[in-house]
């Protein structure tokens, strides 16, 4: 994001954090439907609002840090009273939208809004090993996305493996992408993910399995080819490969 290397119009949905709600909703969407979970309009309405406020804090709190390397975090060190301000409309935003849900969503709502301070407290204060910030993203964003299916009243034995095959997916998402991102030499271990997420792809309904499956193998795809695409192009294309439960649609 200089003057002399202006930033193109594919990369602003990610520079504006605009493409982790759209995966988070249409995880939401699926899994909901996939297990006949209930799930109002607010409640997709509100996991984007959310999804949208924590992912620009974040990266506000990394800019402030120092960690500005990448498109995203120089425009939020570029910009930050806009972030902040963005960050704190969609999270109020959220938090309001959120009183209109039934109780079992606030209560499961709750535990993930819990677990993500703590993420927060955790990752900003003290530091990390290797790949630790990005298993805790992904763990928590699937967690986000499941609060439909935790409130409801169907068995978590039945749709927890689609869950674990979610956050393991998104677990090789943000792994993958730091790889690349430091432009690091070689496979990292992270790619073995991809094959706990098949195994509960093969346990979870058929249009859930074939978007966990998918997406992995997207993934790893990408992974192969992510020099000849370049650092920029292949983080944005590795959130596309998120968005596979779009066209596993018409399997439900």
């Amino acid at each position: 994001m200089t003057a002399d290397r202006p930033t193109p119009w594919w990369l602003w949905p990610n520079v504006l954090a605009a493409d982790a709600p759209a995966v988070a909703v249409a995880w939401q969407r699926l899994l909901a439907h996939a297990f006949a979970a209930p799930i109002p309009p607010a409640a997709s309405a509100v996991l984007g609002l959310v999804v949208w406020g924590v992912y620009l804090a974040d990266r506000r709190l990394d800019a402030r840090a120092g960690h500005a390397t990448q498109p995203r975090h120089r425009f939020a060190a570029a910009h930050p009273a806009l972030a902040t301000a963005l960050a704190a409309a969609a999270l109020l935003a959220a938090a309001a939208l959120a009183l209109t849900l039934p109780t079992p969503y606030l209560a499961a709502g709750a535990v993930v809004a819990g677990c993500v301070g703590g993420y927060f407290a955790l990752v900003h204060a003290l530091p990390q090993p290797p790949g630790g910030k990005e298993r805790l993203v992904g763990l928590l964003f699937a967690a986000g996305v499941a609060v439909p299916l935790a409130a409801s009243a169907a068995d978590p034995a039945v749709w927890l493996p689609a869950a674990a095959g979610f956050a393991l997916v998104c677990w090789l998402n943000c792994r993958l992408i730091d790889h690349w991102e430091a432009d690091a030499a070689g496979t990292p271990p992270a790619v073995l993910l991809a094959v706990p997420a098949v195994t509960c792809a093969a346990f979870a309904p058929a249009a859930v399995g074939a978007a966990l499956a998918g997406s992995a193998g997207l993934l790893l795809v990408l992974h192969r080819f992510r020099r000849r695409a370049g650092p920029r192009l292949a983080r944005v294309l590795a959130d596309a490969a998120l968005l596979t439960p779009l066209p596993a649609w018409g399997l439900t």
